[in-house]
């Protein structure tokens, strides 16, 4: 039985960044969307929009993790077992279906009386918990019950919210939505209609609210140190990973946490590796250091980037470096509510276009960012970007990675980006770091 205490203890334990009116606000969205899509129910699997509607933050999304949203009543989080823990102490007030992924199911009322036991026990060690009955193992490879445990909880949690039969939106496009057990979860649920809902719950959390935005701001910050830090650290005969590890401390010392996208930290031989990262050799005598990173705060990003010369800069990246920057000012001043995307990636490429190069063409010049888990802070999949052709309406607090990409031009190299947000106002810009052309 969970008691006062135990209840009490478990208040005590859960640290949401947000208070309980900031979630029932984002639940009352989602459903909105729903009912707008005439959807009874949404299966989310994205680590993101479940801390977006939970407060869920920890690395167990690795293995399969949905959460039930129904159009009224309380929504149910399925999880491993062994994750009973967490959910408890980090969010008590959800439904938690469990399944076991190698080992007998735990008994039935396992852990209820945890949250209020001591911790250790007399002699001074951690006392047996329910976790203590098994250590969950791999199945052999002929195995099912790597995806039918799972399945089972799913449907066994959407039967009880009474939507087996009922018109159910699925994240389809998640990488962390197993086929094999979203095929089981459909067969298992004969009655049931699934449609594709990818971006309804992503599309509902673009716009952050001021509580949201303070966090932001705040990993803004973390950015502008960890990039000092990397340019301070950079020089010639410097190696790479000792770059790194001046950014990763500097993030962590200023109250940082792991990011969604390790900062890529690369120099001229792999400049091109577009989503590469440090390699084990020294920077050159004459280099170009590419730094693009975010710091992360309760899960939210704000990356920036600049480029660092080593020993000496060609007087060509001056005449970029005004390019790149008059080309985002442009940009970041079209940028304000109810301009479409393509707007703003035409007045990027209009400046671009007026300093000669008019046969250089990016696929974006920015992306949304927001709450992000490895491996990305962009919220999952291919980024939501300021493109040519899209008519994506801005908002106010829609929050935004700019940037200026000016790479074998023939007339020269030179990058810059920051993380802006769209205001009622126009558009501001977050990240400070020193744009001009830096040699180490």
């Amino acid at each position: 039985m969970v008691t006062a205490a135990s209840q009490s203890k478990q208040r005590r334990l859960s640290r949401r960044p947000f208070p309980e009116e900031e979630y029932d606000a984002r639940l009352k969205r989602v459903r909105q969307a729903m009912a707008e899509r005439s959807l009874d129910g949404m299966l989310i699997s994205s680590p993101e929009n479940i801390y977006y509607l939970t407060g869920l933050n920890y690395l167990g999304y690795f293995a399969y993790q949905l959460l039930v949203v129904p159009l009224t009543g309380a929504p149910a989080l399925v999880t491993r077992a062994m994750e009973h823990a967490t959910i408890r102490d980090k969010v008590p007030g959800v439904r938690h279906v469990t399944y076991s992924d190698g080992v007998a199911p735990l008994p039935e009322n396992a852990g209820e009386d945890e949250a209020s036991a001591p911790l250790l026990d007399g002699e001074g060690g951690l006392r047996p918990w329910s976790t203590s009955l098994g250590v969950p193992t791999r199945p052999a490879e002929t195995s099912t019950s790597i995806y039918e445990n799972p399945a089972r909880a799913t449907i066994e949690a959407i039967e009880d919210a009474g939507l087996d039969s009922s018109r159910l939106g699925i994240e389809s496009s998640s990488s962390l939505f197993p086929y094999g057990i979203g095929q089981a979860i459909v067969s298992g649920l004969p009655k049931a209609r699934f449609e594709h809902a990818t971006n309804l719950v992503t599309d509902v959390r673009l716009v952050q609210s001021p509580s949201e935005l303070v966090f932001t701001r705040r990993a803004a910050s973390v950015t502008d140190s960890m990039i000092l830090a990397g340019v301070a650290a950079a020089g010639p005969g410097v190696p790479q990973a000792d770059v790194m590890a001046a950014i990763y401390q500097t993030m962590f010392h200023r109250r940082g946490t792991y990011p969604g996208f390790v900062p890529l930290v690369r120099a001229t031989r792999t400049l091109e590796h577009e989503h590469g990262s440090w390699e084990d050799v020294r920077l050159g005598k004459k280099d170009i250091l590419f730094l693009e990173m975010s710091g992360c705060v309760e899960r939210y990003h704000a990356p920036a980037g600049r480029l660092v010369f080593t020993g000496a800069a060609p007087k060509r990246a001056y005449d970029m470096e005004r390019v790149c920057e008059e080309a985002i000012e442009a940009a970041k001043g079209k940028m304000k509510p109810g301009v479409a995307a393509e707007d703003v990636y035409s007045a990027w490429q209009g400046v671009v276009d007026r300093a000669g190069l008019h046969g250089y063409r990016r696929h974006h010049c920015g992306y949304a960012v927001g709450i992000g888990f490895p491996p990305s802070w962009s919220g999952g999949g291919v980024p939501l970007g300021l493109r040519a052709g899209s008519k994506m309406e801005l908002k106010a607090g829609m929050v935004f990675h700019l940037m200026s990409w000016l790479l074998r031009t023939g007339k020269g190299d030179y990058f810059l980006s920051d993380t802006v947000v769209v205001t009622s106002a126009g558009c501001e810009r977050l990240t400070m770091a020193q744009r001009s052309v830096v040699v180490r």
